[in-house]
């Protein structure tokens, strides 16, 4: 049977060959998404004598001095300046060699297979069955010196497209999108074409001076995605411009065709994701109430709707709670989604009528809207994801492709949280007389770890959904590790601890002292429900996910052992519930089905272990 990857890939506009390299879009309506995008190429296995991680890259986007190399080819790998880069990547790369049960399951990285010191930018570009993976970058720099070792990598095809001049390094992991170029639009009507045209809509852009959408009007095309194996479709656009969504308007992410068309490939509600919050919840008590009962509360009634929710402890009126997120700010995001129901079955739920769910980090920033003005969050995932039938990679994911993307995103099809967490001790960097500790980029490390070694299943090529929910134990491993990381760091730098005895008092020893406690917390709750374990260090060879060379018995056996973190929710309410008692300002994004109208599914909040009774369809 076809994965629902590859039927997906038989329609032309998920084919990259659809969208011409050379592109011009109108600099008022439509924006690249980064300076730097463009898909990831897999090149040949490497030859015994090459042990770098390298691969190519198709240049999408470019900043205005390197135009020259949009629909190019060119060389990608790590810089050599990094000394932690540089030991991530010997600690991530494994020789990948299929076990049995990889043939079994799921869509696997296929071409990985046999290829000796797989590293983290192979198995990216190489966890699809076609180069169709497109990536933002930082480059961390440029080179020009005409690398004539990359055109033997190349095919006969690539070769008139590969750049002679220019490698990029990079000292961070490409993070996945979807598309080229964004705008913000509203949806007037679906145009009355004939059915060749029935994914036409009329649209109005926003205007950045009368800050309405009264902007120029453009068709443009909502492809109608294919359902999976299964007969569910990932997304709709049926009726979505009648959505309740609508007025405030969409990002649109995607690129044109070969006919000027701009072909829309993902969504992102633009109240979603601005500064202001449907509703404000007050004090410590109200606010754990909320996380508890109201979270999930009538979540079938709710289908096609969401909400802002902004929990604040400590403010005493909501104007204060409002003005407390300011441009610049980081956040850590706690990311949950539920099931499906309706007249299918969803393939998440259990035996026992459960709906498990699935748990992830991820982080936010507080930026500046280039269309508007307005504040609003920049949220990026990092996805502890198992090898999965949707071609879904685990690695940095922007919102936009994760959630929004038409046809393998969440959005349209489950029920989902993002609680995004303000909490200076863990959210803030910290800065001893110039020798700088960063809690989130220190916990982005120890993902990024995870990440890699899932997608290739630490060697094993295969990387499952387990009745023990790795999801959950390996991305709060990875949270636990960070902060005790931060913690030895300190202890072991005598400039620190000069530092900190020669301020007491000072609002960042206040603050450090918080996250070390903090890091007690996480132990004392969740080393008790399996989430955490405190061996972990003395276990890093193996991942909870990676269980390849496991029978199916072992495999059941240590879900039964691990039975309180089968259900992610547990782990998304006591996180939430804790850093809010620490002091944390929570802001909740709920989504409930949301884009077009699927009448044939209804949402499912995921349960906890004794749910109160059986799920009823109530959309």
């Amino acid at each position: 049977m076809k994965s629902n990857y590859q039927i997906y890939i038989e329609e032309e506009f998920n084919q990259p060959s659809y969208y011409p390299l050379k592109q011009t879009v109108a600099s008022e309506l439509y924006k690249p998404i980064s300076s730097w995008t463009g898909r990831l190429i897999l090149p040949p296995p490497k030859s015994e004598q090459t042990t770098e991680d390298s691969v190519l890259w198709e240049v999408h986007n470019a900043p205005d001095e390197y135009q020259e190399l949009v629909g190019k080819i060119v060389k990608l790998q790590w810089s050599p300046n990094s000394q932690i880069k540089q030991k991530y990547i010997q600690m991530v790369t494994r020789d990948v060699c299929f076990t049995q049960v990889t043939e079994e399951e799921n869509l696997h990285p296929e071409r990985l297979n046999n290829r000796s010191g797989v590293g983290p930018l192979e198995s990216l570009a190489g966890a699809r069955l076609n180069d169709d993976l497109i990536v933002l970058l930082h480059p961390e720099q440029i080179v020009d010196n005409g690398p004539s070792s990359a055109q033997e990598q190349c095919s006969t095809e690539m070769t008139s497209n590969l750049s002679k001049r220019f490698w990029v390094l990079l000292a961070e992991e490409p993070v996945q999108i979807t598309g080229r170029f964004y705008g913000l639009v509203t949806i007037i009507r679906r145009e009355n074409a004939t059915d060749s045209e029935k994914e036409r809509f009329e649209v109005r852009h926003f205007n950045k001076t009368s800050k309405q959408f009264d902007g120029p009007q453009e068709l443009i095309r909502i492809p109608q995605v294919p359902a999976k194996a299964n007969g569910v479709l990932n997304s709709t656009n049926e009726k979505i411009e009648k959505s309740a969504l609508n007025q405030a308007g969409w990002y649109i992410y995607g690129a044109k065709n070969a006919d000027g068309v701009f072909i829309t490939q993902a969504i992102e509600p633009r109240t979603l994701l601005r500064l202001e919050p449907e509703r404000v919840v007050l004090g410590l008590e109200a606010g754990l109430n909320y996380i508890k009962k109201e979270i999930w509360h009538h979540t079938p009634e709710q289908k096609g709707t969401a909400k802002t929710i902004l929990l604040d402890p400590s403010a005493l009126q909501e104007r204060e709670a409002r003005a407390s997120w300011l441009e610049g700010d980081k956040a850590l995001v706690i990311h949950l989604f539920g099931g499906i129901g309706g007249q299918i079955i969803d393939e998440r739920r259990t035996i026992l009528k459960l709906v498990t769910g699935h748990f992830a980090y991820g982080f936010a920033r507080v930026v500046r809207d280039p269309f508007t003005d307005e504040l609003r969050f920049d949220i990026e995932y990092e996805q502890v994801y198992a090898h999965n039938p949707d071609g879904i990679i685990s690695g940095a994911i922007k919102w936009p492709s994760y959630m929004g993307d038409l046809q393998r995103g969440w959005l349209g099809l489950r029920p989902v949280s993002d609680v995004i967490i303000k909490l200076e001790a863990l959210t803030q960097d910290y800065d001893f007389d110039g020798i700088r500790l960063s809690p989130l980029a220190t916990l982005k490390q120890q993902l990024q770890m995870m990440m890699a070694r899932y997608r290739i299943g630490d060697g094993t090529g295969v990387a499952l959904v387990t009745p023990a929910r790795s999801c959950v134990q390996d991305s709060n491993q990875a949270l636990y590790r960070a902060i005790q990381k931060i913690e030895e760091e300190v202890n072991a730098n005598k400039e620190i601890q000069n530092w900190l005895q020669h301020h007491p008092h000072d609002l960042q020893t206040e603050r450090f002292k918080q996250l070390v406690q903090l890091g007690h917390l996480l132990e004392e709750k969740l080393v008790p429900l399996g989430i955490v374990r405190r061996d972990w260090k003395k276990k890093t060879k193996t991942i909870v996910g990676a269980s390849g060379n496991q029978s199916k018995i072992c495999r059941l056996i240590r879900g039964i052992a691990s039975w309180r973190t089968m259900l992610p929710r547990r782990a998304h309410d006591e996180m939430a519930s804790l850093l809010l008692t620490q002091g944390a300002k929570l802001w909740l994004i709920r989504t409930n089905q949301v884009g077009g109208w699927d009448a044939n599914i209804c949402p499912y909040p995921p349960t906890t272990l004794f749910p109160t009774g059986a799920l009823k369809n109530s959309c």
